[in-house]
């Protein structure tokens, strides 16, 4: 008997390692990628899966041998080292989406960019003659930002990179302005058609705010608690310069306990920090705490 619900469920798979193939299979069923090309020695392969997210499907060098980092894909995935190809048996819906791999993959390089501001990638080499650049954007999925080739110029196929992205196609370096938090995440090269090594894991974040601190008093006189609301780092500090430990049950952000030391002068800061910036409150006296 003809199971219908098994039969009709299917999965999507392509991958741009097999020439952008579209691939349509079945629950339950395997299913094979090779990439069309390898350039001995090889000495890692790296085949990801991309689809809400980005993950390792398996992993391979000549040091650990096969990895399989994602639950996803254990006792199911395999790897012929010699060929670069993969093999997924047992398939699930989860499975699809778009499979990459990496041959001799380079250390991803890891960049922190502000937002409103300016970043810049290069490869590490560019063989001549080039015929055409795509710097590509891995986060939720996976978009061509920037595209160059010599009979059409430059094309920005994207939206996302409209207006402020620019390509350098004699070095092949990508150069976003007025950065946003959606331009977040992993970023390749194609030249000549073929991927890079070389990948830049983009982290753009917002500027701390200016903080303020809060006074809550307590029922004893000579003691009140500052507040300092945040969710990142937060330092807090007297008027001496030392650092002080902040308690984090304030939530979110941290809170302090001052006793009066009968000093108008002494007063306290926090500080907001993160990769890209930081921010110090206004100071809180002493004299504005107590009243005498």
């Amino acid at each position: 008997m003809l199971d219908v619900g098994r039969t009709l469920r299917c999965v999507f798979i392509s991958t741009e390692a097999v020439l952008g193939e579209d691939v349509i299979k079945a629950v339950d069923d395997e299913v094979s990628f090779l990439p069309d090309k390898v350039f001995p020695p090889v000495t890692s392969i790296t085949w990801k899966h991309v689809s809400l997210s980005t993950v390792n499907a398996i992993e391979w060098d000549v040091d650990d041998g096969v990895i399989i980092p994602n639950q996803r894909f254990k006792d199911i995935t395999t790897l012929d080292e010699k060929t670069g190809q993969i093999t997924i048996t047992n398939l699930k819906v989860e499975h699809s989406g778009d499979y990459t791999i990496d041959i001799n993959r380079e250390e991803v390089k890891n960049v922190v960019g502000v937002v409103g501001g300016t970043v810049s990638f290069h490869p590490t080499k560019v063989n001549l003659p080039v015929t055409s650049i795509t710097w590509k954007h891995v986060s939720l999925s996976t978009v061509n930002a920037i595209e160059w080739d010599v009979d059409d110029g430059v094309i920005i196929p994207n939206q996302r990179f409209k207006d402020i992205t620019t390509l350098d196609e004699k070095i092949g370096q990508i150069t976003i302005t007025n950065l946003k938090v959606e331009h977040s995440g992993e970023y390749t090269i194609d030249i000549n058609s073929k991927q890079q090594g070389q990948r830049f894991s983009l982290e753009v974040m917002e500027r701390v705010p200016k903080p303020k601190i809060t006074v809550e008093e307590s029922s004893n006189p000579d003691v009140v608690y500052l507040i300092c609301e945040y969710s990142g780092t937060i330092i807090w500090k007297n008027s001496a310069g030392e650092t002080l430990e902040g308690n984090k049950n304030h939530k979110p952000g941290e809170f302090i306990t001052v006793k009066n030391t009968r000093n108008p002068e002494n007063y306290y800061t926090c500080t907001l920090e993160n990769a890209v910036s930081e921010e110090t409150s206004e100071p809180v006296y002493e004299r504005d705490l107590f009243k005498e």
